[in-house]
């Protein structure tokens, strides 16, 4: 199921900045918060209809984002991700990642794009990366 992408131009580029940025310091506070802190902060920047992809991986609604979450921060209790390039066309973005766990020997990399609503929350997103250093963890 491909997304109905509706191009809206309400959202600003500083709101999208700000979604991002929101994002990466919530996804980097893993280290000192719980999955259920993490999942919850994440959640209110998630449309109610949000839809995702994962490699392709159709991901619905709200529970459907929380529940990937739950299992990836799970499992990487020191997660850390740096953020190396971010273009914001709103209502879209697309951001480069480098993404890290020190205790899972786990570095992967990866592209997010992300189409906000007029609220500035995530109303669709679509993340890319190989999977092979995740399934040597069990995550995919």
């Amino acid at each position: 199921m491909e997304a109905n992408i509706s191009v809206t131009t309400k959202v600003t580029r500083e709101q999208i900045e700000d979604l991002i940025k929101r994002i990466n310091e919530i996804e980097n506070a893993r280290p000192t918060q719980s999955v259920d802190e993490i999942v919850a902060r994440l959640s209110v920047l998630y449309a109610a209809n949000i839809e995702g992809w994962v490699n392709g991986k159709h991901i619905a609604g709200r529970s459907g984002m929380n529940e990937l979450d739950r299992a990836l921060f799970g499992l990487l209790d020191d997660y850390h991700r740096d953020i190396e390039r971010i273009v914001i066309d709103p209502p879209f973005a697309s951001f480069d990642w480098c993404m890290k766990s020190a205790r899972r020997n786990l570095e992967a990399r990866g592209c997010s794009i992300i189409e906000a609503d007029e609220a500035g929350l995530i109303l669709h997103g679509w993340m890319y990366f190989d999977p092979a250093p995740f399934a040597e963890i069990g995550l995919m």
